[in-house]
Formats: structure tokens, sequence, C-alpha cells
């Protein structure tokens, strides 16, 4: 369980990089991987992937990414719990998809101070780094 208040994520479908600082810019990193797969990527499943004789059907695999992001975002909602304020940024839509499953959960209190693009190349310091720009905290070095 984090008590830092703070937590920039940045995340994509696959995963997201839960950046948990307090007041000082002491800081934590947590990992949440999604198991998302897009379409066309081998799947661990021997069963679903013979169906038409070895092509998955469009709407199974549709089903199965939906469903897969549920689960990935009910993880992060969990993790949460305990934030006070959430900035999120990140490359592609899963930063917007994620903001607005935050706006309808009754039970997080946490504000979202943002939500905003970021390049998928960006290393571990300079996601901190933005992060505590964002919050108005010291610099710090990544541990």
């Amino acid at each position: 369980m984090n008590h830092k208040p703070y937590v920039g994520i940045w995340m994509d479908h696959r995963k997201s990089l839960l950046f948990w600082m307090d007041a000082g810019a002491d800081m934590d990193l947590e990992i949440i991987e999604s198991g998302y797969q897009e379409e066309g990527e081998p799947t661990d499943s021997i069963e679903s992937a013979l169906v038409g004789g070895g092509a998955v059907p469009h709407a199974d695999v549709e089903n199965r990414q939906r469903e897969q992001l549920k689960r990935y975002y009910k993880k992060l909602v969990k993790a949460l719990r305990h934030a006070g304020r959430i900035y999120l940024f990140g490359p592609g839509p899963a930063k917007k998809e994620f903001a607005g499953i935050l706006e309808g959960d009754k039970t997080l209190r946490a504000e979202v101070s943002g939500v905003e693009n970021a390049d998928k190349n960006l290393t571990l310091p300079q996601m901190a780094a933005q992060v505590r720009e964002k919050f108005g905290l010291p610099e710090r070095d990544l541990k």
C-alpha cells in the first residue's frame, strides 16, 4: 500500500509506470502490466488461435482486447485508492480512456491534475522529472 499522495502515471495499453511522490519528491516506482495483445500478436491460447483454420475472428480479438483493458483499468483504480492527486501522460488513447473511468469512479477521492500527451521514448528520469514539474515538487535524482 502506497501512502505518497502524488502519482504521475505514464501509460499505454500495455503497461503503466506509476511514479508515487510525496511533498519532498521522494519517489517509489510501481509497474502495472495489462496483458493487452494487439491483433495479429501470438496468443496464449492455442484453442483460440486455431479457430477458423488458424485465424482468430476479428470480433473475438476485439472482445479479448476489451476484457484485457477492463481488467487493466480495474487494477489501476485499485492501486490508486490512496492517491491524492493524479497526473496521466503517455502516447496513444489509454490515458484519456482511463481518465474517463476515473471521472466515473465514486470511490476514488483523488483529483486528476492533468492528462497530457508524452513521447513513447521518454526515459525513467525524464518521466519522473515531468511528474515533479507537474506537481511543483523539488527536483531529485532517480534512485
